[in-house]
């Protein structure tokens, strides 16, 4: 799924036939038909009921437009933002970077990077994790915003400052959410197996959440039956919120909610939030500054905790940024 195929769904349910909205979206019927037939058969549930020729969203339908004009709404503020500070330049970093997540982080701080590198551009590939790594590979990017959970790899350097729980998002009528704290600081530790026979909802086959979870569901010694998977965790996290069963997610995605509590694992699981450039690549001052940056936006996040490598490190102390003396980001 990517910002794209979001758009194609909305036409739909905006259009409330395809060949209306096949014409909106500049593709051919047959198209848009296949392409929502295989959503739907991925998803394994319908997304429209077809009544007299129209077309009226399901209840997992709402569920995903609503997730769908969130990406799609984010994504162009962003993006708007970036192009109103840009001008001529002469030089371009290309980095890859989720649809939502990694192209925010850019957002905030760009205005920094541009008042020191002016005649600097950033230009932005969009992917998931996995297509990530191998555009790094590829050199199609100089280096990607991705998370991973092992730091070695034959073709990948990883640099990383800091880390991020994995934690269980659960709808408030489970009959265990009455356990959970309601302090987003400091949430209930909970044993996973006790959530056996509950359906589980989780990331793509590709993805970093779908292979930790598996590990965690391995280490524990459990089948859990999967009723959906998703690349963007904003969708995983709106099914949630509707009831369609449990997931587990990285820890910024919490907030107070009357619909969904959380808990932390024991033992206790995390990501690497990791800048990735190919084994052969030197950075050059600008793209180090830009990591620095990156480093420096994500202090005195408290859901992040600072683990760093040596040339994260480095890096840090190249632009002297740290805890105490991280840049003002607006």
């Amino acid at each position: 799924m990517n910002t794209k195929q979001l758009s194609y769904v909305i036409a739909i349910a905006e259009q409330g036939n395809l060949s209306a909205a096949a014409e909106v979206l500049n593709v051919s019927q047959p198209a848009l038909s296949k392409y929502l037939a295989e959503l739907e058969e991925d998803l394994g549930t319908e997304l429209f009921l077809r009544h007299k020729k129209k077309l009226y969203p399901t209840a997992a339908g709402k569920i995903y437009l609503e997730a769908a004009r969130k990406i799609i709404s984010v994504k162009a503020r962003t993006y708007q933002m970036i192009a109103s500070l840009s001008g001529e330049n002469q030089k371009t970093i290309t980095i890859g970077v989720t649809p939502l997540r990694g192209a925010i982080s850019i957002a905030k701080i760009f205005p920094l990077f541009r008042q020191r590198y002016p005649n600097v551009n950033i230009a932005f590939k969009e992917q998931y994790a996995a297509g990530l790594r191998e555009s790094v590979i590829n050199h199609s990017v100089d280096m990607a915003l991705s998370t991973c959970i092992e730091l070695e790899d034959p073709d990948i350097q990883h640099i990383v400052a800091f880390q991020e729980d994995l934690i269980l998002f659960v709808p408030s009528f489970h009959p265990l959410a009455p356990l959970a704290s309601r302090d987003l600081h400091h949430l209930t530790p909970i044993d996973i197996r006790r959530f056996i026979d509950t359906p589980f909802l989780t990331g793509g086959m590709q993805s970093t959440i779908r292979k930790l979870s598996d590990l965690i569901f391995q280490q524990n010694q459990m089948q859990p039956t999967i009723v959906y998977e998703a690349d963007n965790n904003l969708i995983l996290k709106n099914m949630v919120q509707n009831g369609a069963g449990v997931c587990l997610l990285p820890r910024s995605h919490a907030e107070p909610s009357d619909r969904v509590v959380y808990f932390s694992l024991t033992p206790n699981y995390h990501t690497n939030l990791t800048v990735m450039i190919s084994k052969d690549h030197i950075l050059s001052e600008e793209e180090r500054y830009l990591i620095a940056l990156n480093f420096g936006s994500q202090f005195g996040n408290p859901n992040y905790w600072y683990n760093p490598t040596p040339l994260a490190e480095k890096i840090l102390e190249e632009f002297h940024i740290s805890d105490a003396s991280r840049p003002i980001f607006y």
